[in-house]
């Protein structure tokens, strides 16, 4: 199962942001998508459910104690997200605790047009 993280800054774009994915996952050699996982934190920010949407699979509201939990698995560091969330890899983190215990990062932190996305797998199926 192959989990895709995504950060976003409110300049970003839906049909960007499903673009963006859809080729990270595709060049990063992921197994089919099963969700996208996005910081609990946001919750109440419609921008996940205009993206999941697009590419039809469902969102999963990453709580903060599990985003917490996999930071120091994280690949990447933004100061910038350090200092406004508490969390150095937001993307990252995310695909992590959204594909679940034993995940690995198939792809880390990718930026595009103020959108970040990570894609996580692990074996086995939801």
């Amino acid at each position: 199962m192959s989990v895709v993280g995504m950060g976003w800054c409110s300049t970003a774009s839906a049909s960007d942001a499903a673009g963006f994915i859809r080729q990270t996952v595709r060049e990063s050699g992921a197994t089919a998508l099963t969700r996208l996982a996005v910081p609990g934190f946001r919750q109440g920010d419609l921008f996940p459910e205009l993206v999941a949407a697009a590419l039809e699979i469902p969102v999963f509201w990453v709580p903060e104690n599990a985003l917490q939990a996999v930071q120091a698995l994280c690949q990447t560091i933004s100061q910038k997200s350090l200092q406004k969330n508490g969390f150095a890899a937001v993307a990252e983190g995310c695909a992590l605790a959204g594909a679940g215990p034993g995940a690995w990062l198939r792809a880390p932190r990718q930026t595009y047009a103020g959108i970040t996305c990570a894609v996580a797998e692990r074996e086995g199926i939801e």
